[in-house]
């Protein structure tokens, strides 16, 4: 190695040590939700294709998590917002014209929600305005989950990684305090209906974009379970951390494969 490579890789460590350093300020400003829904319960709603046949309007006055391409739910109008938004995909924030597009419909649509979003999309989203700046907040990854501690879940820090959005939005609930903690929208049954769009909107969630819309069909099957695996793995060491704060996390999608949170009827948490 020459000495200009070996100088070339100490001064990016420096590089990523002042990003860190920076990122850290930034996420610093994320105590202010430290248990801010205490006991509260709240709803963690995916985009799955079950909401096609479930009524959203009892969550109108819940706390609500909401994700990716949730705005295209008719449900969503002025006076029907998700208290919070959140984008985990690191492809949302590539800067691509069909990302500025999408936003821009979110924006029409999404206008008193708080959004979270991962600190390196800080650049792209103040650059090209893709969110209000005022009600945008970031969160940074990187520590290992260890579910021997219980408070590894620290919004004002480093977040332990995920493998959905879903799961970031798990680890805000968990961040907030909120209990217990219901899942809607989680189908996560993509396995047996390979190369079919399993969202509850028709068509795909993003147009003319070569990562963010990939073909299932055309992956290998182990490929597919190897990743449904890791994300399974992940939601069990969120479930970990959860029992240890004594958060009960319940599955009330219609239907679906996700098996690792109990299971409860969505209707009978209503007076419908």
């Amino acid at each position: 190695m020459t000495k200009y490579n070996t100088f070339q890789k100490i001064l990016q460590v420096f590089r990523n040590v002042a990003s860190n350093k920076e990122n850290e300020k930034i996420v610093e400003r994320n105590t202010i939700f430290k248990n801010r829904h205490k006991n509260s319960r709240c709803f963690i709603i995916g985009n799955g294709s079950s909401l096609r046949h479930q009524n959203l309007s009892p969550v109108k006055h819940e706390v609500t998590f909401a994700m990716n391409a949730f705005w295209k739910h008719p449900i969503v109008t002025a006076s029907w917002q998700p208290t919070y938004y959140c984008f985990a995909d690191p492809s949302t924030f590539d800067g691509a014209k069909s990302w500025h597009l999408f936003f821009r419909s979110l924006n029409k649509k999404i206008t008193t929600s708080i959004f979270f979003v991962p600190v390196y999309g800080k650049k792209t989203i103040e650059g090209q305005n893709l969110l209000p700046i005022s009600q945008t907040f970031y969160v940074m990854f990187g520590q290992d989950m260890s579910t021997d501690d219980m408070d590894i879940i620290d919004l004002a820090y480093r977040l332990p990684p995920v493998q959905s959005t879903s799961q970031l939005a798990i680890e805000l609930a968990i961040y907030m305090g909120c209990n217990p903690i219901y899942l809607l929208g989680m189908d996560h049954d993509w396995l047996s209906h390979r190369g079919k769009d399993r969202h509850f909107y028709s068509g795909k969630t993003l147009e003319d974009h070569p990562v963010a819309h990939g073909d299932l069909a055309k992956d290998s099957y182990k490929s597919e379970l190897e990743s449904c695996l890791k994300l399974w793995i992940k939601y069990e060491e969120l479930k970990v951390i959860a029992d240890q704060k004594q958060i009960k996390i319940l599955n009330a999608t219609d239907g679906g494969f996700l098996d690792v949170f109990p299971r409860i009827s969505y209707k009978s948490l209503f007076s419908l």
